[in-house]
């Protein structure tokens, strides 16, 4: 598969198991199209079934039932809203229109920040897929009944896939995530390296607007974290009970040194001078040379290897205050990875 690896799939999609959910999604997929064709009513809808079983995939089984429910709950309103429209101005273009366009008010007023694609999907699908009532009318009600149906069938089947590729898959799926976050935290303090050491600092607005994305992804994985540390599903001992605990200490290390190294660059876009001095620039390059071995060692752990041994800091290495905070969160995290 390494083949595979080279020309389809970039180190961060593998470290996000891309490879696990597209073999997720083939068995998911396979068996959701098996099942609904055999079940007559639930197989004249299958782009229900199948779009609302993609969506119920995840590596936690905790988080494919949330974003179940949520599919459920979206549906309900845009069939209620859209149900309602249809009920008093008939099928015509201007209620679709007007549907669609309360729905997404309704889903706006609900979360400001982006809209529900799954409710807007469902009032677009009331007043174009409309399914008829034993007396040969548009039915709204018997639209909604093949609408959910088919949706419950694809959130069920998509759970089942959910539980079993728990048990047998994901390996080290959390480490693979904070060595993610690891690696971006790294990168982001090589470019302020070098831009110490060349006393150039024209990408430092660029440099700071890419860290919201990576307090975004830390609060994403310490979600899936908090999610696998509550899924009822998954089986854990007193090893990995206290691994988890590790995982966690170890997210929010990195969000502390987010903070910090964010702190640093917004100082230097102020033109502040502290940090341009000799001994802070090479005390940084230190910090981040010894963060590339953090991630060298949670590596290894990965890939079930021997970690390479100690990441220590030197008492050279912390004359200023960010410096020592730094410092103390990677020693932190190097003991947390010792004894792994």
């Amino acid at each position: 598969m390494k083949w595979l690896n080279v020309l389809l799939l970039n180190k961060e999609a593998r470290l996000f198991d891309t490879k696990e959910f597209l073999v997720k999604a083939f068995v998911s997929v396979l068996i959701g199209s098996l099942i609904g064709r055999a079940v007559p009513y639930v197989s004249k809808d299958m782009i229900s079934l199948l779009f609302g079983m993609i969506l119920t995939l995840d590596p936690v089984n905790l988080t494919g039932i949330r974003n179940g429910f949520k599919q459920v709950e979206a549906t309900i309103i845009g069939a209620v809203v859209t149900g309602l429209i249809l009920a008093l101005l008939g099928y015509t273009p201007w209620s679709a229109a007007i549907a669609v366009t309360v729905t997404l008010y309704i889903s706006l007023l609900i979360n400001w920040r982006e809209f529900s694609v799954v409710a807007v999907f469902t009032s677009i699908y009331m007043t174009q897929y409309v399914q008829i009532d034993a007396l040969g009318n548009p039915s709204e009600i018997e639209t909604f009944k093949l609408r959910i149906a088919a949706l419950l069938t694809g959130v069920v089947i998509a759970l089942i896939v959910n539980l079993l590729f728990s048990v047998f898959g994901y390996r080290h799926m959390l480490e693979k995530r904070i060595y993610h976050l690891m690696n971006d935290l790294t990168g982001k303090m090589r470019t302020v390296k070098e831009m110490l050491q060349t006393d150039s600092y024209e990408a430092i607005g660029e440099v700071m607007g890419s860290y919201p994305s990576l307090f975004n992804n830390i609060d994403w994985i310490n979600g899936t974290i908090m999610d696998f540390r509550k899924d009822p599903f998954v089986k854990r001992g007193k090893m990995k009970q206290i691994r988890l605990e590790k995982i966690l200490k170890m997210a929010s290390l990195l969000r502390e040194m987010t903070h910090i190294n964010y702190d640093i660059c917004y100082k230097l876009s102020k033109g502040i001078h502290d940090y341009k001095e000799e001994s802070f620039i090479e005390a940084y390059g230190r910090m981040e040379s010894r963060m590339e071995l953090l991630k060298e060692n949670l590596d290894a752990i990965v890939h079930n290897k021997s970690v390479h041994g100690d990441v220590l800091i030197g008492n050279g290495d912390r004359d200023t205050y960010e410096l020592d905070q730094l410092g103390e969160n990677i020693e932190h995290i190097n003991q947390l990875l010792k004894h792994y």
